[in-house]
């Protein structure tokens, strides 16, 4: 299975980390059981747009700057990051991380048909929507499946949706569910409270950072944009008054990530609680599982021929599928889907 990774960020160490430990025979918890060995995995493009990681080889380029998850384990892939075009994505704070290469962009298309690529990982900063649907478009036309980690709407775009649908390639977006980030955590912990018959009011998340991710969301649309996408998924049309999103950058955090979140509610016969939660994370491994279940899926969804953004993945996976599967519902179809 040949894979293109679109974006050299913290998100791609961590694949390619993850990639490796498993080669070297390292136990991984959370990996679904899929049929496809990890030595079927191999990464034959990468496309960015900094210079610090344009021409250098992908193992080297994945600790470059302005990425700052630790190197773990060693990473074996040498093949070169290509540059890829300049769309969006790069106005305001983007704008004075990254440090554009004045090489000429490849023709992504071609690339995409010469290295016979299988499965591409959008993994942009939020805010770049061009550049993601142009990748998308570019991956649909040399019939490679599409994975969208981004917050950006490419598997809710009606069109793009159904001409993936129609030429049976999976399109799986959009906005990537941690392993164990803060949102998916709340929402847990709101799930359990409402199951031991709490009336769950109001609840309030916020996230601190040291990322470049959590710099650029510190502009009101890109926080806006994260925001309302956490909030709905938490929340999930139960009536509950939620906000959730990145609230600081501290550099000094590096990939660190902590996560404060407040609930509040009612049992019994009005009784108030309130819970006080504070989490502390690694952002980049929190994408690795999820991603490596995701590279598998889509390839098994292709040779099925099953295109399209199928719901019961979506929702698994992401804060924004297109349509909505309950968690239970999702699980038995994709273990259906799987056999």
């Amino acid at each position: 299975m040949r894979i293109a990774l679109i974006g050299v960020g913290n998100s791609a160490s961590s694949f390619l980390q993850a990639l490796n430990a498993l080669r070297a025979g390292r136990e991984i918890k959370g990996l679904l059981e899929i049929p496809i060995k990890t030595d079927e995995i191999e990464v034959v493009l990468a496309f960015d747009i900094d210079e610090r990681k344009v021409g250098k080889k992908l193992k080297d380029a994945i600790f470059s700057e302005p990425n700052v998850v630790r190197k773990e384990i060693e990473v074996k892939e040498d093949l070169i990051v290509e540059r890829g075009p300049t769309l969006d994505g790069t106005d305001g704070i983007l704008g004075n991380i990254i440090m554009e290469s004045k090489e000429k962009p490849v023709e992504v298309e071609e690339r995409l048909k010469e290295e016979k690529v299988d499965v591409c990982l959008n993994l942009l900063p939020t805010g770049a929507s061009r550049a993601s649907r142009y990748y998308a478009e570019c991956c649909l036309i040399s019939n490679s499946s599409f994975i969208n980690a981004t917050p950006s709407e490419i598997a809710n775009a009606p069109t793009l949706e159904s001409s993936y649908r129609e030429a049976r390639v999976p399109l799986l977006g959009d906005d990537l569910i941690s392993q164990i980030g803060g949102t998916i955590f709340h929402k847990g912990i709101i799930d359990f409270l409402e199951s031991r018959g709490v009336k769950v009011l109001r609840s309030y998340q916020v996230d601190i950072s040291g990322t470049t991710e959590a710099l650029v969301t510190l502009e009101e649309w890109r926080r806006d944009l994260k925001k309302n996408i956490k909030s709905k998924l938490i929340s999930e049309r139960r009536g509950i008054e939620v906000i959730a999103g990145t609230s600081d950058y501290v550099r000094f955090l590096g990939d660190r990530r902590v996560s404060y979140m407040v609930i509040e509610g009612e049992y019994s016969y009005g009784a108030k609680v309130r819970i006080d939660i504070s989490m502390k994370t690694f952002d980049g491994p929190n994408a690795a599982v999820p991603l490596i279940n995701l590279v598998k899926i889509s390839k098994i969804l292709k040779d099925k021929g099953i295109g399209g953004a199928t719901p019961e993945v979506c929702s698994l996976f992401f804060k924004n599928p297109p349509v909505k599967v309950s968690i239970e519902e999702a699980s038995r179809k994709l273990v259906e889907l799987l056999m």
